[in-house]
């Protein structure tokens, strides 16, 4: 299973918080740039997971779209990195449910 992302808006660099509190996790994004979602990327991978519900991504035929409302810590009035491990957080579980579901299906 490979997992890549892929915004759909270039940016121009990674979030450096964002990769710092991965590397919390032992996620090294030291190699990664920001990459464009593109329907040939979409194709590939089959499975599409947008994170809130602000992306507009195209529904193609063949292609599984999942749309996950995430939890947005500032709504809260929570900042910096304490809302960067809470959105982390919560991706990570989501991620690994959605490893354990795909897996349980083939």
């Amino acid at each position: 299973m490979t997992v890549t992302s892929a915004g759909t808006q270039l940016g121009k660099a990674l979030n450096a918080l964002s990769a710092e509190v991965l590397a919390d996790l032992g996620i090294d994004l030291s190699a990664e740039n920001t990459k464009l979602l593109t329907e040939e990327n979409m194709r590939a991978a089959g499975l599409v997971v947008v994170l809130g519900t602000e992306a507009s991504v195209p529904d193609l035929g063949g292609v599984q779209i999942e749309v996950w409302e995430t939890d947005e810590p500032c709504l809260r009035g929570i900042e910096g990195r304490e809302r960067m491990e809470l959105v982390r957080d919560d991706i990570h579980t989501r991620v690994n449910e959605l490893k354990h579901r795909l897996l349980a299906s083939h």
